[in-house]
Parts: C-alpha cells; structure tokens; sequence
C-alpha cells in the first residue's frame, strides 16, 4: 500500500510485449496431464545426469575439457568485472538500470550505477560496486514490488560475490552465486507455468518457431528445462554443461529479440561463464553428501518436487496482491 502506483505485477516478458493485463493461474488450472508429463520428464533427465555424472567425468576427453577451463579459473575475477561492467555500461546508454525495463526519473539512481561501474576498475573498490548495485536493487524492489524483483535475484548473487570476494569469506562467493542464480530461474520459469497464456501470446506476437510442438505445449515445456537447469545449478549437477546449455539458449532468443536482450542478459551471460569455468568446484555438492545412488536420486526427485510446487504457491499468491 506504501508502494508507487506502478509498482504492479510486471513480468519477464514485459520486455518484450505490450498486453500486460494477465493474473497468475491457480494452481489447479496450472496441474495438467501435460504439466504432470513434463514434470515427470524433467525428473527423470535430472536422475540421469545424477547417475552418470561421475562416470562423464572420467571420459578422457572431458577429463581434458576439465583441466582446461581449471586452468582459467585464476581469471574468473577478471571476467565478472569485464562482463558486470559491460552490462551496467549498457544499461546506462540506453537510460535503464538493472534490467531493460527498470527506469528511473531520479538523476542519483544513474549516479549509483555510475559509482557500480567505477567501482569495478580496482580489486579494492569491489566493495563499493557491490554496495552500489545493494541501492539500486533494493531501490527495484521498492519500486517494483517484490513479485517482479524476484526475477532478478541473481543480483543478490553478484553484490554477495564483490563484497566478500576480497575477504575470508570468499570461498563462499560461488555457491552463494549458484544459488541466486537458480533460485532467479526457478522463479522466472513460475512465469512460463503459471502465465502460459502471456508466453504464448509473446510466441504468436514473434512468431517463434516450436519445434512442432503446440505452442502451448512449448512454452510449458520452456518452463521445465528452466527450471531444471535451475536445480542443477542449486544441487551442483553437471554445472559446466548446465551453463553451456542454457548460455546457449540465451544466445539462440538473441536473434529474435535483438539489442534489448543483449542489454538484459549480458550480466547473466558472464555469471554462465564462470560457472563454465568454475563447474562444481572442490567441494561436495549438495546431492554428494547422499552415497547411495537411490539416497542421491531420492533428494534430488523429493526435494525438486517441494521446489517447484512451493514456488509455484508463493508466486500465485504474491501475484494476487499485484494485480494489475
């Protein structure tokens, strides 16, 4: 009640589209026989990837791939401030702040993003680029609302990796990045479940190809390869090919969205890239803890399921107290 009067349900795809009157579905019209069948599908490629992702790793060709990108690891720092900066860069030249549809009437929110930018020239000035990008983001959620801010919570990855990155708490940088990250997709592939009718009329408006599937059927099935890859990058599960896949993706909407998407993913773009480079790292993912092949299958299934129904009540019943 305390927000703007802006401050409504915006979505992902508000990027892209004009019809911005849409309400999430409940959840009784969201659980379909199709939903059950991807759902079940999804489960069972990321019980594949638990099983076999140990033996991949012993390929001799890959075990070389491995040592390479280990090899890069000593410029990952450079590359997030390489590529964070890039993104803030352009989101300055084309007047918006942290995403292409954030903008701001107030000459200090671009001073901030100045002093974000700045603050990545000197390993020593990381803190206050992190603490710059802490206002802005904070300055998103109170003006957008929290449903939409949500969208964009690997930011709170990125602040978290600059303010310890120099600290003795660095060690912890990463996982923190991969759980933001994540959580960000797993949120924004509630859009695609709960929305669907919003991203099939962004399909119909584009016309973007599907496979030959329906397009009601390819966006539900969108949704689910988001948020798998969004698990696999919360349990650790082939991390490097997770990145590569959905990098990949990323670039693939470019040709069809155009500047706008580059300014939007260029940030998530360099967080793929370290990923890339860093995989699962040295230590246990969350999954490994589990020695058994059924104790790790059973975690992974069990706990995907909580996710995405647990996610999926939140963002209805936010999306019920924003609407437009």
């Amino acid at each position: 009640m305390y927000l703007p009067k802006w401050s409504g349900l915006y979505v992902h795809v508000k990027w892209f589209t004009e019809d911005h009157v849409w309400n999430p579905q409940p959840m009784a019209k969201v659980i379909t026989p199709a939903f059950l069948l991807w759902l079940g599908v999804t489960l069972a490629a990321l019980l594949v990837c638990v099983l076999f992702s140990e033996s991949l790793e012993r390929i001799d060709l890959v075990r070389r791939v491995h040592q390479f990108l280990n090899g890069l690891k000593r410029y990952q720092l450079l590359i997030l401030r390489v590529g964070v900066g890039l993104g803030l860069l352009m989101q300055l030249f084309t007047g918006t702040y942290l995403a292409p549809s954030f903008v701001s009437d107030h000459v200090w929110v671009y001073a901030v993003l100045i002093l974000a930018i700045a603050g990545l020239l000197h390993r020593r000035l990381l803190v206050v680029s992190g603490a710059a990008l802490a206002v802005l983001y904070g300055y998103s959620l109170v003006t957008y609302g929290l449903f939409h801010g949500l969208d964009y919570f690997f930011y709170a990855g990125v602040i978290y990796y600059l303010l310890v990155t120099e600290s003795r708490w660095k060690q912890t940088a990463t996982p923190v990045l991969y759980l933001c990250t994540g959580l960000s997709l797993a949120w924004l592939s509630m859009e695609k479940m709960t929305l669907a009718k919003l991203a099939c009329s962004l399909m119909h408006e584009y016309g973007l190809p599907t496979l030959g599937f329906t397009v009601e059927d390819f966006v539900l099935i969108s949704a689910f390869i988001e948020m798998g890859l969004a698990w696999a990058f919360i349990m650790g599960i082939m991390n490097r090919f997770t990145a590569i896949l959905l990098t990949s993706v990323f670039l693939m909407t470019t040709t069809f969205f155009g500047f706008k998407e580059i300014v939007g993913h260029t940030i998530m773009h360099t967080i793929l890239i370290l990923f890339i480079i860093e995989g699962s790292g040295a230590a246990k993912t969350l999954y490994q803890f589990h020695r058994t092949p059924v104790m790790r299958c059973l975690f992974v299934a069990v706990n995907f399921c909580i996710i995405v129904f647990g996610l999926m009540g939140i963002y209805i019943w936010l999306g019920q107290f924003n609407p437009l």
